[in-house]
């Protein structure tokens, strides 16, 4: 019978394609029909600027019945003067259906394309003018929404085999006529396009054996020009020479060095500080000159963004866009809108609906059971859903709390809590991803005609609200997540050592790349003092980066890492143009993309009809356990290993650890090692990704970078460092957190107490009690 099923389905979704897909050209001026606009895409990158999007792979990666993601786009005075373009290159899954799937994409929140989902077997292209004066110099906000439906099954399992990949290679705005213009002042920076991959490539021009104090003027200078530009994703690479490809190079030394070189034609005469475009095409040049040391520093600083770079010139739009980069930044005692953290009203007629944001807590934020995050959640849902129905939070990939949609009669609600526990969180980076489970009855026939003209089952609105309480301040180490979303604590203190023990390009390279893209994370370049000498390690916090051969086994066990097994899996390592004045059609049918929420609230409020929910025990006691319990073994000191030694994944080729400086008190240690320099090298270009960058967590972590996948080592003990005065009112928070993940310790403590008041009762009793 489920053969006869599918094949009925199958046979039916092929019959009405073609009506569907027809009208729904004829009815909206916006579709886009991908396999037509292949040829038109490629002759319009071939003689345009493509901005690519940014994002890796992953990034670009939309998966389930809905999906939405948002890139903010620099588009300089010039380019936004063209008539610009908008490319979107993508595949998916051979199990979405093409009748009731469709990407939509919107520039600053007007809706400039849209097109069905049909490119299982061939790339599906998108390529579209966009409406004159749509773009803005500045940064500028594109959204791309997915709506995707399964071509035979309707189960909710059936969501999670449902996918579209944009092509980051072909992804972006391009602008006719600008082919590869060189970037010529600082704030255009921003507009250099990422390479094919995503990243922004940044060579150091280095000659080797470079004196000291240079690798460290020029490793700053590349955080500078990385923190103006604003790049998610910097990789740097070391070269004595500018060479030809496209991308940025930062020459950094002494004037009468530079002419020595070979470089006077980059040099001014009276300005210390040059940004040029007269290498190859694509290439752009930033040369940071001057007499002494201190000229060149003080010239590195003039690079800096004079404010940070989400308060930079963009539309409103484009300003939320990029205040969502790398996470929305967030402190204790703060309120603020789903509309603000990204997410926007939408109605659901699907299964299975999900709407993700991050958030990024400060570097001290102690995460222990303590207090509660609330989310006031907006929403409403149809009747008739089955019983089973919910919503879910999941933080950082683990369930934190639900919400049962019971009522059969369907409900509406506003402000309705749902909390989640403070140890759910982690200093750093969080995702945050709020899934409704809608399924209905009648999905058990999944009739293809109900496919196409489903009825809307879930709304969530964007005035929901997220509410972190007052926080604990103090930041336990080591804990490479605070590391990898603040750059603590490297970039809070005066210069760490930066050792390399052997200092070839690659690792120099790789060095460069790490150090930049923490400075990006921190809004701040990172002091360091370059040194090849072990014995300069003494005191002071430190960064060790090479290959597993240049370190010693004390260097590395120190980081708790097992040095003899991990050196012997690494002995043999894998390698590695419309008229003038005349308007498009986009312009004649532009439409903003949010509803009004008060309007859907009153159509939803008349379509639902609130009575009292059925009890149901599990799910209750489910919600009062994770409330007011919320007990794990690993709460429990005596639980946790503190010798246990960290051996990554056989297939990890990069392994990044942290542990107090044998020094101690404040001073911290990180290592960066790979099997050799030219995987440490490769690695560090795919780790420091934002799909895996967020992922870095603990005291130690493996990096695979065929999969993308990081393991983690186990926690085992700690040491703090305070960063806020530990008022009562903060002493009281940490001392909470600290003794919620030492139960057995509180218990301890609680029974101790409780002893000494009963000895204490007992002889206030024998003292006093005769007498009355």
């Amino acid at each position: 019978m489920i053969g006869w099923r599918i094949c009925f389905i199958v046979a039916s979704t092929a019959v009405l394609a073609g009506a569907v897909c027809a009208a729904s050209a004829a009815a909206d001026p916006l579709s886009a029909a991908p396999r037509d606009a292949a040829p038109a895409l490629a002759a319009n990158l071939g003689a345009s600027s493509l901005h690519r999007l940014g994002a890796d792979l992953l990034q670009l990666r939309f998966e389930g019945e809905t999906s939405t993601k948002v890139w903010p786009v620099y588009v300089t005075v010039a380019q936004a003067q063209t008539r610009a373009r908008v490319h979107v290159s993508y595949t998916n899954a051979i199990s979405v259906m093409p009748e009731a799937s469709s990407l939509l994409v919107s520039v600053n929140d007007v809706a400039v394309a849209q097109a069905s989902i049909a490119a299982a077997s061939d790339p599906g292209n998108v390529d579209v003018e966009l409406p004159r004066d749509l773009l803005e110099p500045g940064f500028n906000a594109v959204r791309v929404t997915v709506e995707q439906r399964h071509r035979v099954d309707c189960s909710l399992e059936a969501t999670y085999e449902l996918w579209t990949q944009l092509d980051p290679a072909q992804s972006g705005l391009s602008f006719p006529g600008l082919a590869d213009q060189p970037v010529t002042s600082l704030d255009d920076l921003a507009a250099l396009s990422p390479d094919a991959s995503g990243a922004v490539p940044i060579r150091a021009v280095l000659q080797q054996n470079a004196d000291p104090a240079i690798v460290d003027l020029t490793m700053r200078a590349i955080q500078a020009v990385a923190l103006r530009g604003g790049y998610a994703r910097p990789v740097v690479d070391v070269s004595p020479d500018i060479g030809d490809s496209p991308g940025l190079a930062v020459v950094v030394d002494l004037s009468s060095e530079l002419r020595a070189r070979g470089f006077a034609k980059y040099l001014s005469a009276t300005a210390p500080l040059m940004l040029t475009g007269a290498g190859a095409p694509g290439r752009s040049i930033v040369v940071v000159s001057g007499a002494s040391a201190a000229e060149i520093a003080a010239s590195i600083e003039q690079i800096l963004p004079p404010k940070q770079v989400e308060k930079r010139l963009a539309t409103p739009s484009g300003a939320r866009a990029l205040a969502g980069v790398g996470g929305y930044r967030v402190t204790g005692d703060t309120r603020v809108s789903f509309h603000d953290l990204g997410v926007r009203t939408q109605e659901f007629n699907g299964r299975l609906f999900r709407s993700a944001f991050d958030i990024v807590m400060p570097p001290d934020f102690y995460p222990a059971d303590y207090d509660k995050l609330t989310l006031l959640i907006d929403a409403g849902y149809s009747p008739g859903l089955d019983r089973r129905s919910q919503i879910l939070v999941r933080v950082n990939d683990r369930e934190a709390a639900s919400l049962p949609l019971r009522n059969p009669n369907g409900d509406l609600f506003r402000a309705r809590q749902v909390t989640v526990s403070l140890s759910a969180l982690q200093p750093g980076f969080n995702h945050v991803v709020v899934e409704a489970q809608v399924a209905e009855v009648a999905d058990a026939a999944c009739d293809v005609h109900a496919l196409l003209d489903a009825k809307k089952r879930f709304v969530l609105l964007d005035h929901s609200e997220l509410i972190v309480p007052g926080i604990a301040r103090i930041v336990r180490m080591p804990n490479l997540s605070i590391t990898a979303a603040s750059g603590f604590p490297y970039a809070n203190q005066e210069a760490a050592h930066l050792y390399l023990p052997r200092p070839t390009p690659d690792s120099l390279g790789a060095a460069a790349t790490f150090l930049t893209r923490a400075a990006i994370v921190a809004r701040r370049p990172l002091h360091t003092a370059f040194t090849t000498q072990k014995n300069d390690l003494g005191a002071g916090s430190a960064i060790l980066v090479g290959s597993i051969a240049d370190f010693r086994d004390p260097v590395v066990d120190w980081f708790g890492l097992d040095y003899a097994q991990l050196k012997e899996g690494w002995s043999h390592p894998q390698e590695v143009q419309t008229p003038p004045g005349e308007k498009t059609e986009a312009e004649k049918q532009m439409v903003k993309v949010e509803p009004p929420p008060d309007d859907l609230f009153d159509q939803w409020a008349d379509n639902v009809h609130s009575t009292r929910w059925s009890f149901d025990p599990t799910p209750a006691l489910r919600a009062l356990y994770d409330r007011f319990i919320n007990v794990h073994s690993s709460d429990f000191a005596s639980y946790r290993s503190t010798d246990q030694k960290f051996l990554p994944d056989p297939k990890a080729t990069l392994v990044v650890a942290q542990a107090q400086a044998p020094s101690g008190g404040r001073d911290t240690w990180t290592l960066v090692a790979a099997a050799s320099d030219e995987i440490l090298t490769h690695d560090m270009r795919n780790l420091v990704a934002p799909t895996a960058w967020n992922k870095i967590e603990g005291r130690a972590i493996g990096f695979d970078p065929k999969k993308g996948a990081v393991s983690r080592a186990a926690e085992n003990g700690g040491y703090f460092i305070t960063t806020a005065a530990l008022t009562p009112g903060n002493f009281r928070l940490v001392a909470a957190g600290w003794l919620s993940s030492n139960l057995d310790i509180y218990v301890l403590l609680l029974t101790a107490a409780a002893l000494v008041l009963g000895v204490l009762t007992k002889a206030t009793v024998r003292l006093y009690g005769a007498r009355t």
